[in-house]
């Protein structure tokens, strides 16, 4: 009878190392939550004057309009999939415009970035620099087409705006998600364009372009909406009566942020959020299960990143509240919202928007455009996207909708 002891002894230490290695699991998790994680690189095979040949996976497969970065800066627009050879495990796509020697790099980064800067978008611009704490953060001024005058006119994928030839008095701030940069949020200039705003494109610590982030960790929005607001009073000191927040995932929570604490919430009109984390645990968890591990395995990374022992071992200086960050109860929101979501989303999942909208039936409007990636829901279907934002802006009216 012995072995069997000796067995039980085995599986215990077993069960007992392989959840020693899940709590590791956990606690590099929680690191990837909060630390700016490398761009995978996608090898470039060959490219022509029309078509490019890349390696194909789940992304370069995916429908709809891209940008690829490659070498010192080059930029190309990828569009749909001419075609695609299993066996090689290639796919070729059109290649719609292109800045750079893209015929000499071999690998580049696939990217939502249909815009490689703002002045792709063809309008008047400039930078401004915005004191916030702890540094300078800096952001692109944009000018609607209207203000900007014809030498500045260019194609747009918006639709024709009604608006007349002054800017309007109500700003649009554009704020981008997580691992990102002000780039990633110039897609949703061409809707607020469209309405004749001026839009400002900002950044914020902790990515690449703003302050440090002490610790170089995000705080998941408790600290970074600070930053925001600073460029909201911006705004208001240079013509803006009101400001539209437009939210890009992390942006998304951002935006809600500053709906409550902001010193100008009072100016705060709308938001438009897309893809927007309005539930951390719940995105956390959904991370795991996305790397193959055990949704408890997200809890325990939950916990991690609330823990002040732990979550100072991860490089927050302090512990993520996950009930400040939280919007799926009522009474909170008291903005009008327009969320734009998918259930393609495999880092942020659309019941989460799905609770954010139910909990606030009377604010949040739902549309839920066909299926993309996290936050690809323009470059799947621009018209649609830059449709239901300019709908909503211009008739205020709530309720969910699905197209696509």
């Amino acid at each position: 009878m012995r072995w069997i002891f000796v067995a039980a002894a085995a599986a215990g230490l077993l069960c007992w190392a392989g959840r020693w290695g899940l709590r590791r699991a956990a606690v590099a998790l929680a690191r990837i939550v909060v630390h700016p994680a490398p761009r995978a690189a996608t090898p470039i095979h060959s490219s022509t004057g029309t078509s490019v040949t890349l390696a194909a996976d789940r992304r370069t497969l995916h429908r709809g309009q891209f940008g690829l970065w490659f070498g010192e800066g080059g930029h190309a627009v990828i569009g749909h999939v001419i075609a695609h050879d299993p066996e090689a495990r290639t796919v070729t796509r059109e290649l719609l415009d292109v800045d750079g020697d893209l015929g000499s790099a071999r690998f580049g980064q696939w990217t939502g970035h249909l815009h490689p800067g703002p002045a792709s978008l063809r309008r008047r611009h400039r930078e401004v620099r915005i004191a916030v704490p702890g540094g300078v953060a800096p952001a692109w001024l944009i000018e609607p087409r209207e203000a900007a005058g014809p030498s500045a006119a260019g194609p747009s994928s918006a639709p024709a705006s009604a608006s007349s030839s002054a800017p309007s008095s109500t700003w649009a701030i554009h704020i981008h998600g997580r691992n990102g940069t002000r780039t990633t949020a110039l897609a949703s200039v061409h809707a607020m364009d469209a309405l004749g705003m001026v839009s400002l494109v900002v950044s914020y610590r902790g990515d690449g372009e703003g302050p440090a982030a002490p610790g170089g960790a995000s705080t998941l929005g408790l600290r970074e909406w600070e930053d925001v607001d600073a460029a909201i009073g911006y705004a208001l000191d240079h013509g803006a009566q009101r400001v539209i927040l437009v939210g890009w995932s992390l942006g998304g929570a951002i935006a809600l942020q500053l709906s409550e604490l902001s010193a100008h919430r009072a100016s705060i009109h709308r938001l438009v959020l897309v893809g927007p984390v309005t539930d951390w645990r719940a995105a956390v968890r959904t991370g795991a299960l996305v790397r193959g591990l055990p949704s408890w395995v997200g809890g325990l990374a939950v916990r991690a990143l609330g823990d002040r022992s732990l979550s100072a071992r991860i490089g927050l200086v302090e512990p993520i509240d996950f009930e400040q960050l939280g919007w799926a109860r009522p009474g909170r929101l008291t903005v009008p919202a327009l969320v734009i979501h998918s259930d393609g989303d495999r880092e942020v999942p659309l019941s989460c928007s799905v609770m954010f909208a139910m909990a606030n039936p009377t604010l949040v409007r739902l549309v839920e455009l066909s299926p993309a990636e996290h936050c690809w829901e323009y470059n799947v279907d621009p018209a649609a996207f830059n449709s239901a934002v300019i709908d909503f802006l211009r008739s205020g009216r709530e309720g969910s909708r699905r197209l696509g």
